[in-house]
């Protein structure tokens, strides 16, 4: 199951702070109260953000960072930390985190953490993120990370890691669209269609 928004934090009230304001805004979000139920999380689910807090008491948030990281399971990893380390923020980002938010910084107040998520994952669907709206539309380069080896990734990219141009508006921003096709589970057929102009572009996925 694909949600939004996995948050590990063992703070109560920084957890549920968080998880009220990311809701009320529509997103699914799932809360962990420590590293091993963040590892947990990602046994059966996949997310497009992780909320990572850095400070936990059972195994260190590093350590919880780079099993998220290869686990393929989390698209991208935002650092909340109590920790203003120049030095430390400066590791997370080199080794791929997002963004690093030092908590009681302007930059963590709900106004600037909604606006950084967006920019991260987008808005949340209108119809409450449910997972079957979710499903009928996936954004191509999510899919490609979470679900495609290197090999079948590069059916979709040219030589240098980029999308190819659609053919009718050169746009190179694509989405999976699920609705096109009758499915027959388990077998899922999706089709990639441009998110500029509509077009679909050749090959199908199946």
């Amino acid at each position: 199951m694909i949600k939004d928004i996995l948050i590990v934090e063992d703070t109560v009230e920084q957890r549920r702070r968080l998880e009220k304001l990311l809701s009320e805004k529509g997103y699914a979000v799932q809360a962990c109260a420590s590293a091993k139920e963040g590892e947990e999380a990602v046994l059966d689910n996949s997310f497009k953000l992780a909320i990572l807090d850095i400070g936990l008491g059972d195994k260190s948030g590093s350590y919880l960072f780079h099993h998220l990281k290869t686990s393929k399971k989390v698209e991208q990893i935002l650092i909340y930390t109590g920790n203003p380390s120049v030095h430390l923020k400066q590791r997370f980002l080199s080794e791929g985190a997002s963004a690093y938010i030092v908590k009681g910084s302007k930059d963590a107040s709900d106004e600037a953490l909604l606006t950084l998520i967006e920019d991260l994952i987008g808005l949340a669907d209108s119809e409450s993120q449910t997972t079957s709206a979710k499903e009928q539309k996936l954004p191509l380069l999510h899919f490609i990370k979470m679900y495609l080896t290197e090999e079948s990734a590069a059916l979709f990219l040219e030589k240098d890691g980029s999308f190819p141009p659609c053919s009718n508006c050169g746009g190179k921003d694509y989405y999976l669209d699920f609705t096109k096709e009758p499915q027959v589970p388990p077998t899922i057929t999706g089709v990639v269609v441009c998110s500029q102009c509509g077009c679909e572009l050749d090959p199908h996925i199946g």
